[in-house]
């Protein structure tokens, strides 16, 4: 008596599979398993999302939180500070650095960094967190002088120079 095991397993595997694509026991755990992976995707992504997954993914990626402020608008307002250099005014070439100050200001604060001022924000940068900490606080120096000094008079190398310095701040934050 000759077994053909090849039919014989061909067969088994046939029948197997004949089960699993007819069975109504298969259809409804198929059913009650993928209820079950649904449920737990959004248990997970709302318990990322009560726990600030967001915050936590741009410390992560940008090594500390970027303010949520729009490319275009950001763009805009750096245009209209470069714009006040074209004007020949030195007044205008303060106002473009008080404004370049400011915005800086409100990106720190944006950023995470604590302070009443400019210069406590500045000073809490611990070395290493910034490139450019140098550079602001120098133009930030003379965004002081600026307020403090009636008689102060900027050239308008000096001023481009303060604004390349913020520029590269907001380059280096990945505000452009």
């Amino acid at each position: 008596m000759n077994v053909d095991s090849i039919g014989l397993v061909y067969g088994i595997i046939a029948g197997v599979s004949e089960f699993f694509s007819h069975s109504f026991l298969i259809s409804a755990l198929k059913f009650f398993l993928f209820v079950y992976v649904a449920v737990l995707f959004a248990d997970i992504v709302m318990l990322l999302m009560l726990r600030g997954l967001s915050g936590d993914l741009q410390k992560t990626l940008f090594g500390a939180e970027r303010p949520l402020i729009s490319r275009s608008a950001t763009i805009k307002r750096w245009e209209k500070i470069l714009s006040r250099l074209e004007d020949g005014n030195p007044s205008q070439y303060k106002v473009a650095v008080l404004e370049a100050d400011a915005f800086a200001d409100e990106i720190l604060s944006g950023i995470g960094y604590k302070g009443a001022t400019m210069a406590e924000k500045l000073e809490g940068i611990h070395p290493g967190q910034l490139e450019t900490k140098d550079d602001i606080t120098e133009a930030h120096q003379i965004r002081n002088r600026i307020v403090h000094e009636a008689d102060f008079v900027i050239s308008r190398e000096d001023a481009e120079k303060c604004l390349d310095s913020y520029r590269k701040f907001f380059d280096e934050v990945e505000l452009f």
